[in-house]
């Protein structure tokens, strides 16, 4: 399924999607809702490793991010899925593993990979969006201004949990938007309502959709013209309460943002991390 989605939206977008690289210095994962709701996310994770230069792939033996085993409480089915991208990362000779907008695979590999594996791991691990501070830092990536307004989404897994909470900020700041803080936001956020994959129980819907409403409400009084996130699970989430409730503000991709504002130019030349 993956080779055929890859060669679909590489021949549709016009950009180069690199799978199955016998040597990479960075192996890209993505969750099954990016693969599947948000495919746009690959093409912009793509264009973004591209026109920084990145030696980089995609491995059909491991790169489901989401780690199910964790969402189920099972720790060997945790630990299989944990180290399909492991190995894959270790068979590539990869320095990084740069993880999706998904809250839960940061959760599963950036704090618990190692101790499925039983050592250290052999290579860093990174939130796209720590990704993205870092390569605007170094000077790889080069973006045009978004002269508008931003408020952002802390994900709960990503930010309040997880503790990356400067990196969307710094890509923000490196893109010279003006951000609007919410009432609530860092490790104080409020929950989008789809937390803990309680999206996909329909018991809780009441709740969670009360949940949508107050953290939408607080990002429309920012008055920001646009809202991003950092994680698919909580922009599923968002869709989902806005489709449903028909109110709020589309919520959109950190990663794709940076992608649509790339500066214009010749990619650098392939080189490492």
């Amino acid at each position: 399924m993956l080779r055929e989605r890859v060669e679909w939206l590489a021949d549709e977008h016009g950009v180069e999607i690199v799978l199955d690289a016998p040597h990479a210095d960075v192996l890209v994962t993505f969750s099954s809702i990016e693969i599947m709701k948000y495919p746009e996310s690959l093409v912009a994770t793509a264009r973004v490793l591209n026109h920084g230069g990145y030696a980089w792939t995609l491995s059909t033996s491991g790169y489901e991010a989401t780690n199910f085993g964790m969402l189920a409480g099972d720790v060997e089915a945790q630990r299989a899925a944990s180290l399909k991208l492991i190995d894959a990362a270790i068979a590539c000779g990869a320095s990084l593993l740069l993880l999706p907008e998904c809250g839960h695979a940061y959760s599963a590999m950036r704090w618990e990979g190692a101790n499925m594996l039983g050592r250290p791991l052999p290579f860093r691990v990174l939130h796209v969006s720590e990704f993205l501070a870092e390569s605007l830092t170094d000077g790889r990536l080069q973006v045009t201004a978004m002269p508008t307004s931003v408020v952002f989404h802390d994900p709960c897994q990503i930010s309040r949990r997880g503790g990356a909470m400067s990196a969307p900020r710094e890509v923000l700041a490196a893109l010279g938007t003006t951000l609007r803080e919410p009432e609530d936001s860092g490790p104080l956020a409020f929950c989008c309502g789809g937390g803990g994959g309680v999206i996909a129980n329909h018991r809780a819907d009441p709740l969670r959709y009360k949940a949508f409403t107050l953290r939408m409400q607080q990002l429309e009084a920012t008055g920001a013209e646009v809202a991003l996130t950092s994680c698919s699970n909580c922009r599923q989430s968002f869709d989902d309460g806005t489709a449903h409730l028909h109110q709020g503000m589309a919520v959109g991709s950190l990663v794709e943002t940076v992608a649509a504002h790339l500066a214009p130019g010749k990619p650098r030349a392939a080189g490492g991390t």
